[in-house]
């Protein structure tokens, strides 16, 4: 095993101890859909790194989705006494565990024998799954407004699309790295395009342009995305989904 790949290890551990020392619960919704795009992309950087033997980019990149990631759940569970909910706590930490574990044992094998365990890969995409679901069940604290609530959705659900095209893109084993996606990317790419027009009726007229701007990423994409069978190009969709991801953010924080 490299260095790199020892601290790696060794920070997601020290990560999981810290997060066990936490014991209350704020849901704030934007520290929920930061941990939510965060171990998605954590996921598509791995299929990543698992397809292009273990490049130091995507293991960059899955530190840093990461370390965000652990970051936002920290301060889900840092907040005042009054917003305890022991049971969230307890399964988002629990799912947490799972999720960093797999992670760090899945990211070691491809280190030292060069190839992931597929049971332990389809694993660690349920655990994914798994966790989104403690995030989402957790009690928010506020409410957004409709802009910022679709703009996330949109930057969570093209984060998904992401994870699951580049499973299948990067290795030829293609469903059993994505076992857990229960629709394919072009049905995903279709609930994006329906979000993406009620975002379109959400925002207000001077702000329409921003809307359109992300429309014509999307729009080039989709046809990637909806022939993924037929043409695999997963770094073009990596590199567009990073720009619209940030550009829907950036919507959601002017209407926050």
């Amino acid at each position: 095993m490299n260095k790199n790949s020892v601290l790696t290890i060794t920070i997601a551990l020290i990560c999981t101890a810290l997060l066990h020392s936490s014991r209350v619960l704020a849901s704030d919704p934007a520290d929920i859909h930061t941990l939510k795009v965060n171990i998605t992309n954590a996921m598509t950087s791995f299929y990543m790194y698992q397809g292009l033997d273990a490049d130091l980019k995507y293991a960059n990149r899955i530190d840093q989705a990461m370390a965000a990631a652990y970051a936002a759940a920290s301060r889900i569970l840092s907040g005042s006494d009054n917003d305890i909910d022991q049971n969230g706590s307890a399964e988002l930490i629990n799912q947490w565990d799972t999720f960093n574990g797999l992670m760090a044992s899945n990211r070691k094998d491809i280190v030292t024998r060069g190839y992931p365990d597929i049971r332990l890969v389809n694993e660690m995409g349920d655990a994914c799954s798994a966790l989104i679901d403690a995030a989402d069940n957790l009690k928010k604290t506020e409410k957004v407004s409709d802009v910022t609530r679709l703009a996330r959705a949109l930057a969570f659900r093209m984060s998904d699309i992401t994870s699951q095209y580049t499973g299948r893109g990067t290795s030829n084993l293609g469903q059993v790295f994505v076992g857990y996606q229960q629709k394919s990317p072009k049905e995903q790419a279709e609930e994006f395009t329906l979000l993406l027009d009620q975002l379109d009726g959400a925002i207000p007229k001077e702000d329409a342009l921003r809307v359109n701007a992300i429309r014509h990423k999307w729009e080039f994409l989709s046809r990637s995305i909806s022939n993924y069978n037929e043409n695999s190009v997963p770094f073009l969709v990596v590199n567009y989904n990073d720009s619209i991801v940030e550009a829907l953010h950036q919507l959601a924080a002017s209407y926050d």
